[in-house]
């Protein structure tokens, strides 16, 4: 087998894997979803009268379900859109980090009601999405100053890709705190008894203390990307910006 041969199996793999993995994730969507059209059904069919508040909350909690499991569906679509449209060619391993942890945060959180039965649930996702954002930061960085200049000092590079996943972290809780406030509900964990597994001490309040560790443990996921991309950067400028190249299309 030539080399050539080799060179393009060896790119075909990553495409099979590519496949298999959001088909699998997306059949599991569905699959969750007609489960929960089925037992909605069989919920009517069994009580008939569908007004007794019972029946009403739980054929609720079965439509939110759906609702949840097709936004996440529509969602394991959005990286291969901004390929499509955006000119930026997403690194495979992001591109799966990212669609993992969109369907772990919703349509797993929501199905299962991890956010309860898993206190380090919340903050192990709010960790993940630190690091996440903090690398599309430094994309951000590379899409607004390619055409102009790169010649950016190391500590600037990393600074900023803190401050931006930490700042869409302070929005996604201003996010919570309004949709409790003005739809009643409880993203923020307002309900949860004293002793609850949270950081801080009781008389805080649980939705307090939920909010500082969601915004903690975003720091640190955001710390840690910084200083990856603060030696990358400073350690070997012109490898990493060969490496941003081939995820920026900057050819018109």
């Amino acid at each position: 087998m030539s080399k050539r041969e080799k060179s393009v199996r060896q790119k075909k793999k990553p495409v099979g894997f590519r496949k298999k993995f959001f088909f699998i994730l997306r059949a599991t969507i569905l699959l969750s979803v007609f489960l929960n059209l089925g037992m909605g059904a069989y919920i009517v069919l069994r009580d008939g009268n569908v007004s007794q508040p019972e029946v009403v909350e739980e054929l609720n909690e079965r439509l939110e379900y759906i609702v949840w499991a097709l936004v996440t569906f529509v969602l394991t679509y959005g990286t291969s859109y901004i390929e499509k449209n955006r000119k930026i060619n997403i690194p495979d391993v992001l591109e799966l980090v990212i669609t993992l942890f969109i369907y772990a945060g919703i349509f797993l959180s929501n199905q299962f009601n991890l956010y309860y039965k898993f206190w380090w649930w919340d903050d192990l996702l709010h960790f993940f999405s630190g690091i996440i954002i903090g690398f599309i930061g430094f994309i951000v960085i590379y899409l607004i100053n390619h055409n102009y200049s790169m010649d950016i000092s190391p500590l600037l590079v990393a600074f900023f890709t803190f401050t931006f996943a930490v700042t869409l972290g302070v929005f996604w809780e201003i996010g919570e705190f309004t949709l409790d406030a003005l739809l009643g509900h409880d993203h923020q964990k307002w309900g949860l008894p004293p002793d609850s597994v949270l950081l801080g001490k009781p008389y805080q309040g649980s939705g307090l203390r939920d909010t500082m560790s969601d915004l903690i443990v975003d720091c640190l996921g955001a710390l840690i990307t910084s200083f990856i991309t603060y030696f990358a950067y400073k350690k070997d400028k012109k490898r990493t910006l060969e490496q941003m190249k081939t995820i920026i299309n900057t050819e018109e």
